[in-house]
């Protein structure tokens, strides 16, 4: 009802008054007004949230999207920091690898299981800026990055030997035709083997995340080569291996035991190689007791991508395993450590290292002029 027509409803109920034909002219009026109020109003806000809220754009499609297209802006602004500062020093060449191993993994277990579509759109659109964010590493990579620049690590073999002459007296890897294992089986006790143990675990525990310390020699020197050929080669037979495998197992013999078997060791590994991601930058920090060189939208796309997970993983997604949830965890927890060591050594560790060189310059001083003093004194007696 519009404007118009109240007028006319409250002119006829005049009309009817002045008439004596009705007894309430003013209700009719109030009713007309209130009927054209509400009908007007509701068509009003009803178009509102036709022309202005879609149907289709809900929180549910905002956030598919963001986890989808949230690698472009984080790795894209590393693109083009290296090309404008014409250097990769800084950046880590495990980044790529750790992703795209990941990626594509995590593409090949939804071949198996689906999961939520926004996440292998995120996985698919990860491949392509890793590959974008290779080639451009590559090719301002610095020569301390290749192979033959960087320091070999210790043997697995010379460590174990090393811990094992720490508790037992008797050494099998040198002394191998001793044939006394009397000194030998006196030492087997219960301390002695728990304290071997322990050592053993920490030994694998360091060769494991000496592998990720891009500083030193790997075993055939794995994402180190000196030929840039050698990475698109591996990933090219790496993605086509794993495609052929899964699409194997899955589709053409139809295995569905083993298949579920095979994708949940698949997308478990994925995600354990995914959270590992932090550990290459973690060791560059505590050797170069520095962050020059390293860029903060990095770190920051890091944190705002674990948070964006999780909420996703949380609150918008569906069919989804509790064990991405726990790798993402974990992966955050890694990437706070990383914003802990910055903040340390990018405002803290300069200070207490000027503070050492001003202690040592002022003891270095000292014991110069208490020598001059005592040189001064001997030229005085004589």
């Amino acid at each position: 009802m519009g404007f118009v027509d109240v007028i006319r409803r409250a002119t006829e109920a005049l009309e009817k008054d002045i008439s004596g034909s009705s007894g309430n002219a003013v209700a009719e009026v109030a009713e007309a007004a209130e009927a054209a109020s509400g009908s007007g109003s509701e068509g009003y806000f009803s178009k509102i949230d036709q022309f202005y809220i879609p149907e289709w754009l809900t929180m549910q499609f905002i956030a598919n999207n963001m986890i989808s297209f949230t690698p472009l802006f984080s790795y894209g602004t590393t693109v083009l920091a290296i090309q404008k500062s014409q250097t990769a020093l800084g950046f880590s060449l495990d980044i790529c690898a750790t992703m795209l191993i990941a990626s594509i993994l995590r593409v090949s277990y939804y071949l198996i299981t689906p999961y939520e579509l926004a996440l292998l759109r995120q996985s698919i659109v990860m491949i392509l800026i890793q590959l974008l964010l290779l080639k451009t590493a590559l090719r301002y990579r610095p020569d301390d990055y290749k192979y033959d620049n960087l320091e070999p690590v210790e043997t697995l073999y010379e460590l174990i030997q090393d811990v094992w002459v720490q508790y037992f007296p008797s050494n099998p890897f040198d002394d191998v035709y001793n044939e006394d294992w009397r000194p030998l089986l006196r030492s087997l006790s219960w301390k002695n083997l728990l304290g071997f143990t322990y050592k053993i675990f920490l030994v694998f525990l360091y060769k494991f995340l000496k592998f990720f310390d891009p500083s030193f020699k790997r075993f055939k020197g794995f994402w180190q080569w000196n030929d840039d050929k050698q990475y698109w080669k591996f990933l090219a037979v790496f993605g086509c291996c794993q495609f052929f495998i899964t699409l194997l197992i899955s589709k053409v013999f139809n295995w569905e035991a083993f298949s579920q078997w095979v994708g949940s060791l698949i997308g478990s590994l994925g995600l354990f190689i995914e959270s590992l991601l932090p550990l290459p930058q973690i060791s560059i920090f505590y050797k170069l007791k520095s962050v020059q060189g390293f860029k903060l939208i990095i770190l920051v796309s890091w944190l705002c991508g674990d948070i964006l997970k999780i909420s996703y993983l949380v609150f918008g997604a569906n069919n989804i395993s509790i064990i991405f949830l726990c790798f993402g965890l974990f992966q955050m927890s890694l990437d706070i450590y990383i914003a802990c060591q910055y903040i340390y050594y990018k405002y803290y560790y300069p200070y207490l290292r000027h503070s050492d060189e001003d202690v040592e310059a002022l003891r270095l001083r000292e014991e110069v002029e208490l020598r001059d003093l005592s040189s001064l004194q001997k030229e005085m007696v004589v």
